[in-house]
């Protein structure tokens, strides 16, 4: 699901002051870690923080810890992509019901967006876009969801001439539900200035399933 804004939140409180966020913070875990936290942390009066000590005794670096912090103990770095000023995190989130796999935009300002935090789309530019608005009168109960979030599947990035950057971002548009019909795909531009300030997202494209 979209993340909530309580939980982006939280999320961004841990990362303002931190430092910048490097491919050393990138950790792959052992294939048994997952169980041995279910054990571990199973009955853990908190399990986020039992996590992280479990990656800590896994042999995950500083880096590594330090950044799943950020995540409010939810996940860890898979992978790392230096895009200049902002760069992209590809993250797990392992105990999660669905979409286990996010992005962040980090080392900008604010220092990490999770690019499915849905309070960052802005929803006026996206309701007067002609194919978007066809969809949700067919659909009424339209709804946003993340799309392919794995290592190498996006976001895609633009340098401005100027300095700043785009990422494009791509999103399901499905029928209500993260189980229902899938019947379009919006593609959302996250911009930041040349100091790295998030200025704000643009709907670049919307596609009805026919056009995917």
């Amino acid at each position: 699901m979209i993340s909530t804004p309580r939980v982006a939140a939280l999320v961004l409180a841990a990362a303002a002051s931190a430092p910048p966020v490097g491919p050393d913070a990138v950790w792959k875990p052992p294939a048994d870690f997952r169980a041995k936290v279910t054990a571990a942390c199973g009955s853990a009066k908190d399990f986020g923080a039992c996590f992280v000590d479990r990656m800590r005794a896994a042999g995950a670096s500083a880096a590594a810890v330090e950044f799943a912090k950020r995540t409010d103990n939810q996940g860890y770095m898979t992978a790392f992509r230096d895009t200049g000023r902002v760069d992209v995190a590809n993250v797990e989130y392992p105990f999660r019901a669905n979409e286990n796999q996010l992005v962040f935009l980090v080392n900008g300002d604010p220092a990490m967006i999770d690019v499915d935090d849905v309070s960052r789309i802005d929803k006026k530019n996206l309701a007067t876009n002609a194919t978007y608005a066809r969809l949700l009168e067919k659909y009424p109960n339209l709804a946003i969801f993340p799309a392919d979030r794995r290592p190498g599947r996006g976001p895609g990035f633009t340098q401005r001439k100027t300095g700043g950057q785009v990422f494009v971002v791509v999103y399901l548009l499905q029928d209500g539900c993260h189980a229902c019909e899938t019947v379009g795909e919006a593609r959302i531009g996250f911009e930041f200035d040349v100091e790295g300030r998030f200025v704000g997202t643009d709907v670049l494209r919307v596609r009805s399933r026919g056009q995917i």
